[in-house]
């Protein structure tokens, strides 16, 4: 293809955004015929929302985030088709709260209260004797916003990912609990599009896909450590000590980026799994297919031919 064609990608403003700038500074989805126009979005819904009206063509968003518009809106055709992380968030309390316990009484900022990571949250206050009411789920937006909110005191507590976490914790913040350690298989973020786009562009999403597999496995080489510094700093304002710790939680081989950018279909099932047991989703559970394409995947990959 002689002239690339332009995708539209919204997501969230965070650090695991590191494998889109190195993807187009380094040239690799020009290389696939793709020139990115990226922007950033207020919250989950606002990306859901985009994607129907066709104001972006694909959105980095959690897995969750999907389900839950594919459940509430019966004319959704969005579906997931690749994974970027499990999570990559701890939740983190503002000064004077050290404790899960101490948010009694307090209010937590989140994306949405009844999608997305939320969810993760009301369980992991559930199991530790919280009732419903016995604090204040406030919505506030994307992980910036809610950092903003936690530093101006608006909330006391919140799920933040890098370089949010580290930057809370040098302001005086203070780290409750870990991703895994409130919920042990899920898949966080996701690529999502609609199906008319991907049955409209399929040739378009399989680059995209390749493209961003590819970036990915560059930002994995030792090799290129030192210019994915170089691009955190750039786009995230950390440097020293805060980009090679966000760096490492990145590129950890258990519980940072995916290194083939898969889907993690249990991590999906689990999503669905806490969806249900939480009273949001009817059981029995739908199977995942009805949220979920891998056949781009697999044709961008090669997988099965």
């Amino acid at each position: 293809m002689s002239f690339p064609e332009t995708v539209k990608l919204l997501q969230f403003r965070a650090a695991y955004n590191l494998t889109v700038h190195a993807g187009i500074e380094t040239g690799i989805f020009a290389r696939h015929a793709l020139t990115l126009e990226t922007a950033y979005t207020p919250g989950s819904l606002y990306i859901n929302q985009a994607l129907k009206e066709g104001r972006c063509d694909i959105g980095h968003t959690g897995a969750d985030d999907i389900i839950a518009d594919v459940e509430k809106d019966d004319s959704s055709d969005l579906f997931l088709f690749m994974g970027l992380h499990s999570g990559l968030f701890n939740l983190v309390g503002s000064p004077g709260f050290t404790s899960i316990d101490s948010l009694f009484g307090g209010s937590i900022g989140v994306d949405a209260k009844t999608s997305g990571f939320a969810l993760v949250l009301e369980r992991m206050l559930r199991a530790r004797g919280f009732a419903r009411d016995d604090c204040r789920l406030i919505e506030v937006g994307g992980w910036e916003s809610r950092y903003l909110a936690l530093l101006d005191g608006k909330i006391t507590a919140t799920l933040l990912t890098e370089p949010f976490v580290e930057n809370a914790l040098r302001a005086g913040c203070n780290l409750l609990a870990r991703d895994v350690e409130m919920i042990p298989s899920y898949q966080g973020t996701c690529a999502a599009a609609s199906r008319r786009w991907a049955q409209q562009h399929p040739d378009r999403l399989i680059r995209y896909i390749r493209a961003y597999v590819e970036a990915t496995e560059w930002c994995f080489e030792r090799k290129n450590r030192q210019s994915c510094l170089a691009i955190l700093a750039r786009h995230n304002e950390i440097y020293g000590l805060a980009a090679e710790h966000t760096l490492d939680v990145l590129l950890n081989p258990e519980h940072g980026l995916y290194p083939k950018a898969a889907l993690n279909m249990s991590g999906v099932t689990a999503a669905l799994e806490l969806r249900a047991e939480l009273g949001y989703l009817a059981c029995p559970i739908p199977p995942v297919e009805k949220y979920v394409d891998l056949s781009y995947y697999r044709k961008a990959l090669s997988i099965g031919e």
